[in-house]
């Protein structure tokens, strides 16, 4: 039965942030973020700022030895991923600066962080053209795969000193709205792997419950 009366001292599971342009759940276990949530407009997505101006940095607001730092990525063979975009914080140098926190990036395979994970957020940033709202939750995925004795595992490569892990897959659910308040939800699972540019999206479209399961979360309805 539940206990009434105040919470005992208990351990932190998760550091949830929110920056100028989206907000953060950071997995201090994996060193990645486990979501990050966005609302875009039309309106949010003005501005000319180039992501060229600014680089990567570790999250001090972290405890040193639970966050990402750059070295962990130095020669790993992997790109630094953003889970907010750069290009969807274009409306100050704050707002594209806070995009370059460690604690918004995973470990990507290199073709697919600049093919088609790229191609995916451009496709986000064109729907606020069609609609008034877009709510957007990202996050990596580490799902399990069959070995040769039938069994399903999860494994993962870890990069750098602090262990990284290097999620399989990564999901991004895509909520829009239109001008009447009609909203409809689509959801779609990745693998973190070099993906044909001319591959519809709608290969990866899943249920919004199976991001759920796979990733641990309950998303509002």
């Amino acid at each position: 039965m539940p206990q009434e009366g105040p919470l005992p001292v208990h351990p932190n599971s998760s550091f949830v942030m929110r920056l100028l342009g989206y907000c953060v759940s950071y997995d201090a276990r994996h060193k990645n973020p486990s979501w990050v949530y966005e609302h875009l407009s039309a309106e949010s997505l003005k501005g000319d700022v180039d992501r060229f101006n600014f680089s990567f940095k570790e999250d001090e607001s972290l405890p040193e030895h639970l966050r990402a730092t750059l070295a962990d990525y130095k020669g790993s063979g992997y790109d630094r991923g953003h889970l907010a975009p750069a290009g969807n914080n274009k409306s100050s140098p704050e707002a594209m600066a806070d995009t370059f926190y460690l604690s918004n990036i995973c470990p990507q395979c290199p073709q697919f962080n600049r093919g088609y994970w790229t191609k995916l957020e451009k496709h986000v940033r064109n729907l606020t053209k069609e609609y008034q709202n877009i709510f957007v939750i990202t996050g990596p995925l580490y799902l399990p795969t069959v070995e040769e004795n039938g069994k399903r595992y999860v494994k993962y490569e870890v990069i750098g000193l602090n262990d990284v892990s290097v999620p399989s897959h990564y999901f991004k659910t895509i909520t829009t709205e239109d001008w009447q308040g009609r909203k409809e939800t689509r959801a779609y699972i990745l693998p973190n792997a070099p993906i044909e540019d001319k591959t519809p999206l709608e290969n990866f479209e899943t249920t919004v419950e199976k991001v759920e399961k796979a990733a641990g979360l309950i998303f509002a309805k």
